[in-house]
């Protein structure tokens, strides 16, 4: 009986150490993985509706410093539209009340 105990231990221990380095495998790749860049060119207005430039929203957020981010304190400065949420030359938007992206100021 004791000759079948140790392989069964040691059995035991394999899987159990495999499991774990398989979830940490896994786990690690996810946490550290970079978010996707938006490479979609929104239309910039500011908060009255006057337009202001075309670009992408990182672009945007290193031009201005505003944020994405919605905590408090905040004031909208900046909302962009998608391409296909825009008509004419100047652009104006088809549902300005629904923009895609919108940047905040924290004061």
């Amino acid at each position: 009986m004791e000759r079948f105990q140790k392989p069964s231990s040691l059995i035991a221990i394999t899987l159990l150490l495999a499991g774990i380095i398989s979830t940490l495998a896994f786990t690690h790749r996810s946490i550290n993985k970079k978010p996707r860049t938006d490479w979609t060119d929104y239309y910039w207005f500011n908060s009255s509706g006057t337009y202001l430039r075309q670009n992408i929203v990182d672009d945007e957020i290193q031009l201005t410093g505003y944020d994405e981010f919605q905590y408090a304190p905040y004031t909208v400065r900046e909302r962009g539209y998608t391409p296909a949420g825009v008509i004419g030359d100047p652009p104006v938007p088809i549902l300005p009340f629904l923009p895609a992206k919108r940047l905040y100021s924290h004061p």
